[in-house]
């Protein structure tokens, strides 16, 4: 309120009339009130729906602010996840380039040979004769000689003749007679050691009544055939009118593990004391759980060699007490349990790691020689193929050791040095003392193994395991020479026999009587 409204005007002089200017102006301000109420009602009001609006959005940009954090820290994730997938991708690129490009036969790999050097078609001069016509004697099979009386377009008589046409034929007897036979054999007793003494059948095995020959067809079978359980039932109903359950199948298996369980550690020992040992692994089922399939083997000789684990202790029992060269990937394993002067890295795996790291690299770009680089080191042997052993190490170490030491800023080529730094030495002697200097020897030799894995989806027990690392070790050993597997084979199951029931001896001594 303005305070010179209170001053009295000049013309107000008595108090009446001080009285009279008062009254008016209360008056006047008492007509004012009811406005200004009504106005600040108003004005509250308002300020009630600002505040109302003030809170709306304080709770709005809270709101806003909780999902900004979330989605925020989901962007977060994404980017990760992104990166991760990125990397991914990146792996799958270089892996894939494996199956696009074959690392010695194209691009950077491709052999240098002349066009002098390249194989004619057809059989190499110098080639043993593989047909089966220079192996057989046709002389000596029987002939038959056949004529037809009556012709079969107008049925008249036919007369006999002198002239004949003449072929082979080769055939196989389906659903043969199946023998049952009743052995009788008598209890002799040896006066030197006390002991019992009993005539086996030469196709007889001890406790079952099962012959030699189905123990071996069903092993040839499993593991040279890799046939499953139900298609060896089937295969022997149908072609011998044998009828067995795959229990009776599993059974024949373990039994013939026994047997063959002494040949299995000979198998071992023997591979131990080569010059080379071939090595590698792949997973296996046991009953839904994890295990692995080991395996060691030389040009002679393959060792299955069943594993609960991955571990470095698996490695030192197969490697033992060898003076043998151990040929692997790499794997932690191996480098801790085979002595650091024994290891021999594959080529294979670095040439293609090198590869996968160079996927994308141009032509003619740095990348490129490095890549070709490596390749023309690894085929230092071709170029030199008989030096001393020595010469040979000095000139790969040579040239491998310019390739280490060449720098780069390219993570590719960083990547790939490394990896021939903690690897060099294996490397160079691979080169030296081996033929192809890969270990593609035990990944062939591991091949039937992962086919049967395949088929029977791993073992239901670890003992299962087991029977199919023994018997496929001397199937696949055997398969060797295929000429000589199934005598082998039967004097393995019989040796082993003897070997385990020494009382039980296959003679001839058996007669009808």
């Amino acid at each position: 309120m303005n305070t010179s409204a209170f001053d009295y005007p000049n013309y107000v002089i008595g108090n009446e009339e001080k009285i009279r200017f008062l009254r008016t102006i209360i008056l006047k301000y008492k007509r004012e009130v009811p406005y200004l109420r009504k106005t600040t009602s108003s004005y509250q009001r308002q300020i009630v729906a600002r505040d109302k609006i003030i809170e709306y959005w304080k709770q709005k940009y809270q709101n806003w602010k909780i999902k900004y954090q979330i989605v925020k820290k989901e962007y977060e994730e994404v980017k990760k996840d992104n990166e991760k997938l990125k990397q991914e991708i990146d792996k799958l690129t270089k892996t894939n380039a494996r199956y696009q490009i074959s690392l010695f036969d194209h691009g950077n790999f491709k052999s240098q040979k002349s066009n002098k050097d390249k194989k004619t078609r057809g059989g190499q001069l110098g080639h043993i004769d593989t047909n089966r016509e220079s192996r057989e004697d046709y002389s000596a099979f029987p002939r038959i000689r056949g004529h037809v009386k009556t012709c079969g377009k107008c049925h008249k008589h036919l007369s006999r003749v002198n002239a004949t046409k003449e072929k082979t034929l080769i055939y196989i007897v389906i659903n043969p007679q199946t023998v049952r036979l009743i052995l009788e054999s008598e209890r002799q007793w040896c006066s030197n050691c006390k002991s019992e003494i009993n005539a086996c059948h030469p196709q007889s095995l001890a406790f079952t009544e099962y012959g030699l020959n189905i123990f071996m067809m069903i092993m040839i079978l499993r593991f040279k055939s890799h046939s499953s359980l139900k298609n060896i039932t089937d295969v022997l109903s149908i072609s011998h009118g044998l009828s067995l359950s795959k229990s009776d199948v599993s059974n024949i298996l373990l039994q013939a593990k026994k047997y063959l369980k002494g040949r299995y550690k000979k198998l071992i020992k023997e591979v131990r004391q080569g010059h080379i040992m071939y090595n590698d692994e792949t997973g296996w089922l046991v009953g839904g759980k994890s295990a692995w399939m080991w395996i060691m083997a030389s040009t002679k000789i393959t060792v299955y060699f069943a594993a609960e684990s991955r571990g470095r202790g698996i490695m030192e029992e197969l490697y033992g007490s060898s003076k043998a060269y151990s040929m692997h990937d790499g794997l932690t394993s191996y480098l801790k349990a085979v002595p650091q002067n024994k290891s021999l890295y594959c080529w294979a795996h670095v040439l293609r790691f090198s590869f996968e790291e160079t996927f994308e690299a141009k032509k003619y770009s740095t990348e490129y020689y490095f890549r070709k680089r490596l390749v023309d080191i690894y085929r230092l042997k071709d170029k030199y193929p008989c030096p001393k052993k020595n010469e040979l190490f000095s000139l790969i170490k040579k040239e491998l050791d310019k390739l280490i030491s060449q720098r780069s800023k390219l993570n590719s080529i960083n990547k790939i040095q490394r990896r021939l730094i903690e690897q060099r030495d294996g490397l160079i002697r691979a080169l030296v003392e081996t033929k192809d200097a890969t270990n593609n020897l035990a990944e062939r030799e591991l091949r039937p193994m992962v086919i049967n894995k395949r088929i029977s989806y791993g073992s239901n027990t670890f003992s299962g395991m087991e029977t199919t690392a023994i018997l496929g070790s001397v199937i696949q050993t055997l398969s060797k020479d295929e000429e000589t597997l199934l005598p082998s084979l039967k004097s393995y199951l019989q040796t082993g026999v003897r070997e385990k029931y020494p009382q039980y001896l296959h003679t001839g001594y058996f007669d009808s009587s």
